[in-house]
């Protein structure tokens, strides 16, 4: 009996946070709201004090104003920008390890540099925490971008 007991604790699964399968919908639609150039629908997922975390070498931690001009920035250096989502995974709160209800993804953005017309297709990583309303309070992009503006760069003539 005993061992049965073990076995069937063993076995069982931690309980999804309430709060995930929501929150993979808000960042399914924040990505389709981003890739449609939708400003005023990207700074509306944003809590006012969120923390964003750019995909830059070096860059600091951004504010909402900052996160809304590094997005403007992709945008008007990109064309036809898509995010393929390879999954969305349970995030864990950093200080206890527990399931949050955040949200994490791997994907793969595609689209075109403006200025060299050149196509581009990067692996990326980003994670949203979203508070009780809704809204984005901390999220960041990981992956290799200065590698991807090296790549799409236009030409240099001699």
């Amino acid at each position: 009996m005993i061992s049965l007991a073990i076995l069937l604790a063993g076995c069982t699964q931690t309980p999804q946070n309430p709060n995930f399968d929501k929150n993979v919908e808000l960042a399914k639609k924040w990505f389709e709201t981003f890739t449609s150039e939708n400003f005023e629908g990207v700074s509306d997922f944003m809590a006012d004090d969120v923390e964003w975390r750019s995909c830059f070498y070096g860059a600091p931690l951004m504010d909402k104003n900052a996160s809304l001009e590094y997005m403007k920035g992709w945008h008007d250096a990109m064309e036809n920008i898509k995010y393929t989502p390879d999954n969305y995974l349970p995030g864990v709160d950093p200080d206890t390890g527990q399931l949050n209800g955040s949200v994490r993804t791997y994907g793969t953005w595609t689209g075109k540099n403006t200025a060299s017309g050149k196509n581009f297709e990067v692996h990326m990583y980003h994670y949203f925490t979203f508070n009780d309303e809704g809204k984005i309070i901390n999220s960041g992009d990981y992956g290799d971008a200065t590698g991807l503006m090296l790549a799409v760069a236009p030409d240099t003539t001699e």
